[in-house]
């Protein structure tokens, strides 16, 4: 009778934690099945970017998400549509990855540009005023 007593006290725990972790762990859908499929989407590409990657190019890439996240996200998943596709023949290495990142930074300097219009106020020359 204690035993039984007892199982139900650690079934109402483990009630109380697993619901208390599912408002919390879950991301921002608040499902804990969306937080499952997330981890299951984020280990799949955690391996599919171990094997696509040699360890200098992945340390190269831990690098780059520490200083432009957006940018490590954009090589990820342009290693992760190349294995995808199969056009992968084998591991990244380091000057594979430079090469991309040439790539993905040609095509965002075609997309931004600064352009600077001065404006000039009246159509008289400033300079005239100043030679006395």
């Amino acid at each position: 009778m204690v035993d039984s007593e007892l199982e139900a006290i650690r079934a109402r725990r483990m009630a109380e934690l697993q619901s208390q972790q599912g408002g919390q762990g879950a991301g921002p859908g608040g499902n804990s099945a969306e937080g499952a499929a997330n981890s299951k989407d984020e280990e799949l590409r955690a391996s599919i970017l171990a094997q696509a990657l040699d360890n200098m190019a992945r340390e190269r890439l831990g690098r780059i998400a520490m200083v432009k996240p957006e940018r490590a996200q954009a090589i990820e998943n342009m290693i992760i549509r190349m294995a995808q596709a199969r056009q992968l023949r084998g591991k990244i290495t380091e000057d594979d990855l430079k090469d991309m990142l040439k790539k993905i930074s040609a095509q965002n300097d075609q997309s931004t540009k600064i352009v600077v219009n001065r404006r000039t106020y009246g159509d008289s020359d400033t300079d005239d005023d100043y030679d006395l």
